[in-house]
């Protein structure tokens, strides 16, 4: 923060000679002098004042030096004076800041506390009347930490507001949140991740042979393909070879965070039974088979339609098996905002979402989980019933940063490669470690990470 500097040029038009200090009054420069002088100099104290200048204060060799008063239109400073320029402690003032520390050269200089026209203040050591850390106070809280030339929060800092309960720790990018940082706030859940220019992204992930994985089937992953041997084209069957399945290939964007090689043993397996009221998968029953005989831990999931969710409810439990051992239910609920507003508006849909996870639950024992996108959960979920919230999540949220809601699952990619299946396999991954999967699996799926 640049200051003013302040230089009182001696021109004299005439001088009176007085010998020895006493007071005298002549003109000096622009203006009048009254004060004591010492070889026909200003030395002692006096008063200057010229056309919109006045000084009252210590001289010493006709400059300002020791403690004094300038006032210039609508600033005024009071302090110490080193050869004519604000150097030691010293308050200025102005009609759109104020600030009260140390000053050298005419900057703020060591301690100090600068408060511009809103009421925020910053404090802290400045150096050449720039604050490179220190704390700002204002509307938003207290921030302390880096600066930027604009005193704007830049580098690493903290801001807290204990009436609202808010906390954030991390970097900052010219008065944002920006890199990795960590947030708590009253009402929401906690978001430990990287954010841009503000806006939190999510947690960066790291993908390992540690992590609980999964995938999530339908009848696309029993496509028959064309594949390229050598110079032939061969059509393969579309038969998934449960023996070889392996994760292979996270998807572009997860590949990158992966801190070995990918070979990631299937954990879980969620596939598709039915859809609205009359559509059903063939695949699903052989492929669940399949799966159990395998270890692997089986869901089944419905692909919810605009209509009536009790009779949705009624086609998936006809159609699908459910055992003891199997994951809860899902209820897959990809609407568009068209079909939304079809079926009434969100309070119906929520109605029907909520009656379709009602009865599903009576008649298995299991309280389904609702699977959504991050996009659904912003725009849509947080408007509904306090009950509907209370069921566990399975996200779609494609990249390399996880969801920032609670969630159970989370499908990090649709584009994942899986040695024993043709195509493209959307890939899962638990939300904890293989621990908790574990007391996942044995307290029947009530026991969450």
């Amino acid at each position: 923060m640049k200051c003013w500097r302040f230089y009182i040029i001696v021109c004299f038009s005439f001088v009176v000679c007085f010998c020895g200090c006493q007071e005298s009054e002549m003109p000096f420069g622009k203006g009048i002098y009254t004060g004591q002088l010492k070889n026909n100099l200003p030395e002692g104290f006096g008063r200057y004042q010229a056309d919109g200048i006045y000084y009252e204060g210590e001289w010493k060799n006709g400059l300002p030096h020791g403690f004094g008063t300038y006032c210039h239109l609508d600033s005024c400073f009071a302090g110490q004076f080193e050869k004519g320029v604000w150097t030691g402690s010293g308050r200025l003032t102005t009609d759109s800041m104020t600030y009260e520390g140390f000053w050298k050269d005419g900057f703020f200089n060591g301690e100090g506390c600068y408060t511009d026209f809103s009421g925020t203040s910053w404090s802290g050591v400045w150096e050449n009347g720039k604050l490179n850390y220190g704390v700002r106070i204002d509307s938003s809280g207290i921030y302390t930490g880096s600066f930027n030339d604009s005193l704007d929060p830049s580098g690493f800092g903290k801001l807290a507001d204990l009436e609202k309960l808010f906390f954030y720790e991390g970097n900052w990018h010219e008065g944002k949140p920006h890199q990795f940082g960590l947030q708590v706030e009253t009402g929401k859940n906690l978001r430990i991740g990287y954010w841009e220019h503000g806006a939190f992204l999510g947690e960066k992930m790291a993908y390992n042979s540690s992590r609980v994985y999964g995938i999530d089937i339908s009848r696309y992953q029993h496509k028959a393909q064309w594949i390229k041997r050598g110079r032939r084209r061969i059509r393969t069957s579309g038969a998934i070879n449960w023996n070889k399945l392996q994760i292979t290939h996270l998807g572009t964007a997860n590949n990158k965070n992966a801190v070995e090689n990918i070979s990631f043993p299937i954990s879980f397996c969620f596939i598709k039974s039915t859809q609205g009221i009359r559509i059903y998968s063939n695949y699903y029953a052989q492929d669940a088979k399949n799966a159990r005989s395998r270890g692997i831990k089986v869901g089944a999931y419905h692909f919810f339609s605009p209509m009536k969710g009790k009779s949705q409810a009624d086609w998936f439990l006809k159609k699908t098996t459910i055992l003891k051992e199997d994951l809860p239910p899902v209820l897959d609920v990809e609407l568009s905002s068209s079909q939304i507003a079809k079926m009434g508006g969100e309070s119906v849909m929520f109605r029907e979402i909520q009656a379709w996870l009602t009865e599903v639950e009576r008649a298995t024992g299991k309280k389904p989980i609702l699977y959504v996108s991050q996009r659904f959960i912003e725009k849509y979920l947080r408007h509904a019933p306090q009950k509907l919230l209370s069921y566990s999540v399975w996200i779609a949220r494609y990249g390399e940063y996880r969801p920032y809601v609670k969630l159970l699952f989370w499908q990090l990619s649709p584009f994942g490669r899986v040695e024993g299946i043709n195509g493209n396999v959307d890939i899962d991954v638990f939300n904890g470690n293989q621990e908790q999967f574990d007391r996942y699996v044995s307290s029947n799926y009530t026991i969450q990470p």
